[in-house]
């Protein structure tokens, strides 16, 4: 038999994130979720403001409030969608039985150490070392609105 656990709730979600990023805030208001928390990387990267928004029984979404991205000369960044969050995991890497604080905010901490690294060279490695190459490198790039 198969015990399936039950979906996490906000208010769990929320306890988990302000656990895991002391400082941080959560509000949860008519079944959402806004928490904001700040972050580094790793002790060489700068500090970034996250908000993370989500809503029972849907996929949550992680955008960089401060400080703002930088994109490269021709206006375009790596890994966000079209509203500006960050493109963190594929379909179906996130269910609502996993925490966002063993997620979304550590895939949001990779995805701004491979920020920082294309900052510096132009390349994004977070893809892995198969996909840099200049096709693939352009298919992932954004206009930034």
């Amino acid at each position: 038999m198969v015990v399936r656990r039950p979906e996490i709730n906000l208010a769990i979600q929320a306890l988990t994130l302000q656990r895991l990023v002391p400082g941080s805030t959560a509000q949860i208001h008519r079944g959402r979720l806004n928490w904001f928390g700040d972050v580094q990387p790793t002790p060489d990267t700068r500090s970034y403001s996250l908000r993370l928004k989500a809503a029972v029984g849907q996929t949550p979404s992680v955008r960089v409030l401060r400080p703002a991205l930088q994109p490269n000369e021709d206006g375009w960044l790596p890994h966000v969608y079209d509203t500006g969050d960050l493109c963190l995991s594929e379909y179906g890497d996130w269910h609502p039985r996993m925490l966002f604080a063993d997620t979304y905010v550590p895939w949001a901490m990779e995805w701004l150490m491979y920020y920082e690294l294309w900052l510096a060279t132009g390349l994004w490695y977070g893809d892995g070392p198969d996909n840099l190459d200049d096709v693939s490198q352009s298919s992932i790039l954004h206009r930034v609105r």
